[in-house]
């Protein structure tokens, strides 16, 4: 990253900060490894893209609260299935939005499914704002525990290893995926 100088430093921040709108656990991993390599820039590195992660996910509850006020959603949501969802995720939400942020494939319909059945947006605001908190300190912190223990080589290929990690897990769970469907 020598190719950027300090008065250029705001197009990485904004690159950070729009990653997770594309893929957020990549970014989130990019962001781990930048901070390494980049570490006089660190906290803000570790601000901007835990700002990107919380406003990615606060426009999803909109989009289920949009849908339930169009007639199709209404038949939706009176159905059985629906209703006993509905309590789940009123009685438990604080719960069930800091954990689906661990969960593959579970954070966005939980997300859509908050806005859909009215829980308070404050509340999923703060759980997601903590959720993401949790989870960028959680792999910034092993990125970095395991840079301070394993040395100055793996500060060189961490960000390799890690987009080796990311690209075994998502074709694991695609192979995964395809194999249950047939």
């Amino acid at each position: 990253m020598d190719f950027l100088t300090e008065s250029n430093m705001w197009l990485l921040y904004l690159g950070l900060f729009i990653g997770p709108f594309v893929q957020e656990d990549s970014a989130v991993i990019g962001a781990a490894s930048l901070s390494i390599t980049k570490s006089d820039h660190w906290i803000s590195i570790f601000a901007v893209v835990l700002a990107g992660l919380i406003t990615s996910d606060s426009w999803k509850y909109w989009l289920g609260w949009a849908a339930k006020h169009h007639k199709w959603a209404s038949k939706y949501a009176k159905n059985e299935r629906m209703l006993k969802l509905k309590d789940a995720v009123l009685d438990h939400s604080i719960k069930t939005l800091i954990a689906v942020r661990f969960l593959p494939f579970a954070r966005i319909p939980t997300y859509l499914a908050t806005g859909f059945f009215g829980v308070p947006y404050i509340k999923y605001w703060c759980s997601i704002a903590f959720s993401a908190f949790l989870y960028v300190i959680t792999i910034f912190c092993a990125f970095h525990i395991l840079g301070e223990i394993l040395g100055e080589k793996l500060k060189t290929y961490m960000p390799f290893v890690a987009v080796g990690i990311l690209i075994t897990v998502l074709l694991s769970l695609f192979i995964r995926k395809k194999f249950k469907k047939t």
